[in-house]
Parts: C-alpha cells; structure tokens; sequence
C-alpha cells in the first residue's frame, strides 16, 4: 500500500538522521530539528489517514464485557446451534454427499442447481466459521471432484450459481485466510465459466446459459429480460477480480450496473426497479459500497443508487400495520405502479424480512440513527410474525391491514392480525434471522439474542426429523407436517446466523467482511 511505503520512508529517514555524528555546524543543527518537525507531522498525518481509510465505516456497535452467567448461556445455545449443523451436516453426508439436496424425510437426493453438490459447497464457510477443521478439509477433498466448468445440466441459472457456488467458493477462500489454493482455483474456473453467459451483444448475460449451444460467437440473449433480474451479481464477480487481479469479472459487473444507474428514475416507480425483480439487488447496493476502495466512482454509485432506492422503498413500501396491541413495528410490503399511481400492496414476505438488515447497514454508512430506528422496527415486524403463529414460525407469505395513521394505530379488527394466509409454509429460510443477527451486532442490544432463541427453539423443535431438518407445510398448525425438502441455504445461511448471533462480535466482524445474499463472507477491500 502506498502509504505504508511512505510511512517506512519516513521512520528510516528519521532514524538516519537520529544515528548521524553530531556537528558543530549550527546551521546543520537547525536543519535536522526543522526536518525533524516535518518528518513527524507527516508521520502523524500518515497514521491518521490510514486510519481513516482502513475504518470508512463503524459498523459494529462497541459491545460491554458479558457476565459468567450471560457468556454461559450463550456458549451454551451456540452449542445447540452447532449440534443442529451437525446434525443436518451427517444426513447429508451419509444420504445425498456430492448431490446438490437432501429429501430430509426419505432419506433421497436431488439436483436443482446442475449437480456441483451445492449443500457442500454452499456450506464451506459454515463448516469453517464453526471450527470444524477437518470436516471442512474432508470437503474440500470432494470438491477436487467437481468439473465446474462442466455442468451436469444443459441450463445453468446463472444467479442461484452465483451466490451458492462462486459465493461458496469466495467466502470459504477469504474466511479460512486464503490458505487453501484449491478454492481460489476451482473460483476462477467457475468465474470463467459464468463470463460466458456475459458474452451476448448488449454484454448483459442471459439469467439462464444454455452453456452447450455457446459455441464461439456471441449467444443470444432472452427477450424481455429486465436487467434488475441479473443485476445482483456484483458482490461475487467484483470479489473475484480483487482477490485474482483480472479486472474483467469487475468489469463485466460495471456494465450491468450502469445500465441499472441509468433506468433506476426512469420506471413507474422511480428509484425502484420493477417488483419482480430479485429482491438482493436493492441488498447488494450498499454491500458492494462497502466492498469497493473508497476512491473508486463505482463505490460512490452504488451508495447514490441506494440512497434513491432506499426514499422510494421509505415513501411506497414501509408500512406500519394494524395489530392486536398496537405494536411499533413496520412491514415492508409490494407496490403496483402500473396504473401511474403507487398502490400499496400490503402482502408479507418471508423473503423480503432482509430489508431490515439492509436498512440497518446502509444506517450505518449513512450516520442516520432515524434509518437505524426504521431498521429496527422493520426487523420487529418479522420478530412478530414469528411470535404470533401457533408454531412461533413466520408463514411465508401473509397479508396485514394497514394503519390509516402511523402516529395513531388503534387495533379495531378482529382474530390475530393475520388477514389472509397466502402461503402458509416455512421453507427454513434465512431472512428473518439475518436481520436479527445485523440489529444485534449494529446496536449491541442483548435482546436480539433473546429473539432470536425464541425462533430458534420453534424451528429446531418442528423441522428436525431422523435424517436433518425439513420444511414446514402449515405454521399456522401448532403441530406442522414436514415436506421433503431441504434447501442448501439452511446450512449455508440460516444455520450460520444463529450461530453468529450467539458468538462472540469478532467472529465475522462486519467491520471486516461483507456477507453476500448467500452469507458468505467477503473481506472488505473499502
């Protein structure tokens, strides 16, 4: 780094001239004192430039020391976490070890993203940040195996391929201290394949790459294609370039991103891109500011894109609701605009519980304890959702009346607030306890633990079967049935979460790393 070079510079001119004989020469005399004075101010002005560059952003709240009791408790359901790992961890291995799922209740596998196992790969950094070393190595061992940039499939869906694989590949690289080659190796083969779905004639890839029929020319892209649906792709590919120094994954990124730029005012909702759109664009907004040198123009566009993306979600699609006890909480909900006017829809989504997380971590680039306060509030809607089902699970989708007046929400309905049940299963995804982990390790709030338990314990108690864990059909049930399926992400992220959530803050301190879609963690270059 150019200013370590500086500050060596100047220590060894300042030792230099400290070890020179002395003079009799006044004039030399006030030469070495003038020199002196200078050699030290720009010392001190090094230092504090480093300072300031290597910590642009306070992320982490400054935790107070726990008591016995409390760091016992705490040991103690981190443990229960890593026994529910484990647990999952050993189905999978034993029943479905290099296929991409298990079918957690019969005891089958299947292959939905082209047969590079991604349970395993996905779960690398888990393995890591939970200390199970030769669990880990014994899986990197399987991934020697894995030919990608030959896919077990004739369609490749290029952004789950994305955030499971080459995410997977990155945040295990980065986490374990970029000791294992093999990962680095296997990112770039992976990240090579992939740049071919980027090879069309506008340079936006195709969301799914018919990699057989590529050949040697430009392939074509997909009609319709809206530029929001490959637009979260940046965190992986930039992390790419920054830990192989080839510029193009970057490059290819920065395509895409201008184009987003240049349509983000111009749609029926100006600073939001179309409601279909992949939810972890708008997420990937202020992740990718973080992770980009703070000099970089990318760096400052992406935090102009989300500062416009965040007025538009604030005025069209953060609500308050209407609920038994009249909680202070906020939900974020759907908007159509394709009437010219924005009509709120007031649907809830499992999925979309990261928009309090997102919120909290742009509060903090920001400085703006109002955007901290609305994160908080965001996150405590899906706390809610959680507590007040018979199951203490949140259902997948749901709709809730608004409050007609934010300041004054008197509850004047009927039953439990739940106004319609759209989709009342639980797919064991990741959202809600991802944006209790970022509120707890952005406040230092010890009541974010709590919450969090709590959802743990309804989890842990209804998704476990003989094998691993499994989706819920009914939490609206008190006693819900399983579905055979269980997604790589229940490893991969909403295990890893509670297990964060109840580790000490300098595991995965997000002072130093960036957690993608898929929580792998990238090392912070800005």
């Amino acid at each position: 780094m150019p200013n370590a070079e500086l500050l060596r510079t100047a220590r060894e001119r300042v030792r230099t001239s400290l070890n020179r004989p002395p003079s009799t020469s006044l004039f030399l005399g006030q030469k070495r004192i003038r020199f002196l004075v200078i050699a030290a101010v720009v010392l001190v002005f090094i230092l504090f430039v480093s300072h300031i560059n290597e910590n642009r952003y306070r992320i982490q709240a400054s935790f107070r020391s726990e008591t016995k009791i409390a760091e016992s408790v705490r040991l103690q359901r981190r443990a229960e976490v890593k026994a529910a790992f484990l647990h999952a961890w050993k189905g999978y291995k034993e029943k479905a070890w290099l296929h991409d799922e298990l079918l957690p209740v019969s005891g089958g596998h299947k292959d939905p993203f082209v047969g590079w196992a991604a349970t395993l790969v996905d779960s690398l950094d888990t393995l890591w940040i939970m200390g199970l070393k030769d669990e880990f190595e014994d899986a990197l061992g399987a991934i020697e195996q894995i030919d990608f940039s030959r896919p077990n499939a004739e369609r490749v869906p290029v952004f789950e391929v994305t955030i499971r694989y080459l995410g997977g590949l990155l945040g295990a690289w980065d986490i374990s201290g970029h000791r294992y080659p093999i990962l680095l190796r296997k990112a770039q083969q992976l990240g090579d394949f992939l740049y071919g779905a980027f090879n069309t004639e506008s340079g936006i890839p195709t969301p799914y790459y018919w990699w057989e029929n590529a050949g040697t020319g430009k392939i074509e892209g997909e009609n319709g294609v809206i530029v929001a649906q490959i637009g979260s792709l940046s965190l992986e590919f930039i992390r790419l370039s920054q830990v192989t120094g080839d510029a193009k994954y970057a490059d290819a990124i920065q395509r895409i991103t201008d184009q987003l730029a240049q349509t983000q005012n111009s749609n029926a909702l100006p600073g939001l891109w179309p409601s279909f759109a992949n939810y972890s664009l708008y997420e990937y907004l202020p992740k990718t500011h973080l992770m980009l040198p703070s000099s970089s123009p990318a760096a400052q566009q992406y935090l102009e894109m989300y500062r416009t993306a965040l007025d538009s979600f604030s005025g069209h699609l953060i609500f308050r609701p209407s609920l038994p006890g009249e909680p202070d909480i906020l939900f974020s909900g759907n908007a159509n605009a394709n009437d010219g006017f924005a009509n709120l829809d007031t649907a809830i989504q499992h999925l979309g519980c990261f928009v309090g997380g997102m919120v909290g971590l742009g509060a903090k680039i920001n400085k703006s304890p109002t955007e901290l306060e609305t994160a908080i509030k965001l996150t405590n809607g899906c706390v809610w959702a959680y507590e007040n089902t018979p199951s203490g699970i949140m259902p997948e989708i749901f709709h809730v009346d608004q409050c007609t007046d934010p300041t004054s929400c008197a509850w004047k309905g009927q039953g439990d607030g739940f106004m319609r049940i759209d989709d009342s299963s639980y797919q064991l995804r990741p959202e809600a306890i991802e944006s209790v982990f970022v509120m707890y390790r952005l406040t230092g709030d010890p009541s974010w633990q709590e919450k969090g338990w709590r959802m743990f314990e309804s989890v842990e108690k209804h998704s476990r079967t003989s094998i691993a864990h499994a989706r819920l059909e009914n939490v609206m049930d008190a006693h819900p049935a399983k579905k055979d399926s269980m997604e790589s992400f229940w490893l991969a992220e909403t295990l890893k979460y509670f297990y964060l959530l109840f580790s000490e803050p300098k595991l995965v301190s997000l002072d130093k790393y960036v957690l993608n879609t898929e929580a792998h963690p990238f090392r912070r270059e800005g």
